[in-house]
């Protein structure tokens, strides 16, 4: 919106006509469903959290992020994260804990402030490199409550409370594990900070669009409090209706994997993918020697111990996020385990070994290969006359 605009004037006239609109005219209508489905997912969020009901099939753990690709991992916070989530501390006993000190968990006396009556425990503000790991037995399972110097007792799965969190930062653990006890959600760059390290025009925040603050005791109308109980109590009674059919409304996650994939290879690798894997150069559509294409990137990054598994995944990154590359090691010429092997001479030329071997498909040559695929579809057999 800040940039849709000839000048500034016509953008506040925009935003003051579609103050809260998320399907106005300035949205293609591939944006208003991407907005109307992060909508229904944060409606979803609230319904789960605020219900108090724990199924062992559904121990989720909600969870925003931030949805604006930033060079480098960069963070953006000032997005009303936290606000969402706290806000519910109005309807239910909420119990913050930082998310900043990955090892908080530690501490044995984290919980000692959470009781039968914690309805939602926040993680906030999750910091890059947070290990998601240590949570999982607390979200679907018990917590011990250790408070000191008194006799530490055990809330049961059934009594504990429910976990949601945010972060500034791309999650860096996809794995089943994490996925099966997270509900993502995802929050626009809407409300921001102006800094000297971004390209925001102004500074919008939560209270630049209601008059103030929200849900603030003595500056909060009676009007305001009654249409807020009434849209927790929909968004309660939208997740029941939507909780026999066993489904986890999430909302698009197209940024975030792409940030993810971004995060994966670091400029350095980026830079020499880009020269060793060029259009114009001989090392695409051809068979190269796994090791030896490892060995050169770590010779050019001056990391001898850089180990295979983190190239790998730098590599897979690379070519999926790489518009003029098609496909790294196509399916027709991986055996059983997905990988290429191939047999290559010695150095002497005396004897063969079995080496494991990348392909990466150029955009180019998949396109010809597609188009020749479908000349011999469309071409008459012997028995069709012309």
């Amino acid at each position: 919106m800040e940039y849709r605009f000839e000048d500034r004037n016509a953008a506040r006239e925009y935003a003051k006509s579609h103050k809260f609109d998320i399907a106005g005219e300035g949205l293609t209508p591939e944006q208003i469903q991407e907005q109307e489905q992060a909508l229904i997912n944060r409606i979803f969020m609230i319904g789960y959290l605020l219900h108090r009901y724990k199924s062992p099939s559904k121990p989720w753990s909600p969870y925003l992020m931030d949805n604006l690709i930033g060079e480098n991992n960069q963070c953006n916070g000032g997005s009303g994260k936290s606000f969402m989530f706290k806000a519910l501390e109005h309807f239910t006993e909420l119990c913050t804990i930082s998310g900043k000190n990955i090892r908080v968990f530690d501490n044995t006396h984290w919980a000692e402030r959470i009781t039968k009556n914690t309805g939602i425990v926040l993680v906030d503000d999750l910091a890059e490199n947070f290990p998601m790991k240590q949570l999982y037995d607390t979200i679907s399972g018990s917590v011990v409550i250790d408070k000191k110097n008194v006799a530490s007792y055990e809330l049961g799965f059934n009594d504990t409370p429910k976990f949601c969190m945010t972060t500034n930062f791309v999650p860096r653990e996809f794995n089943p594990s994490t996925v099966r006890r997270t509900i993502y959600g995802v929050v626009s760059d809407y409300y921001h900070s102006q800094s000297p390290e971004n390209d925001y025009l102004e500074t919008r925040s939560i209270a630049d669009d209601f008059n103030g603050d929200l849900m603030r005791e003595g500056s909060y109308s009676e009007e305001d409090w009654n249409a807020d109980a009434n849209f927790v109590m929909q968004c309660v009674r939208f997740y029941l209706s939507v909780a026999p059919l066993k489904i986890k409304i999430e909302p698009k996650l197209d940024n975030i994997m792409h940030r993810k994939l971004a995060a994966e290879m670091n400029d350095c690798f980026r830079d020499w993918a880009e020269q060793y894997f060029s259009e114009d150069g001989d090392n695409l559509d051809r068979f190269l020697i796994r090791q030896d294409v490892a060995e050169d990137f770590r010779h050019y990054a001056n990391l001898p111990k850089s180990t295979m598994q983190t190239f790998s995944r730098a590599l897979r990154a690379f070519c999926t996020l790489s518009e003029h590359i098609d496909t790294l090691n196509p399916e027709e010429f991986c055996n059983g385990a997905g990988r290429i092997i191939r047999r290559i001479k010695s150095p002497d030329g005396l004897s063969t070994k079995s080496a494991e071997m990348i392909y990466v498909r150029s955009a180019k040559a998949a396109a010809e290969q597609e188009n020749a695929n479908t000349a011999a579809s469309e071409a008459p057999t012997d028995d069709e006359p012309f």
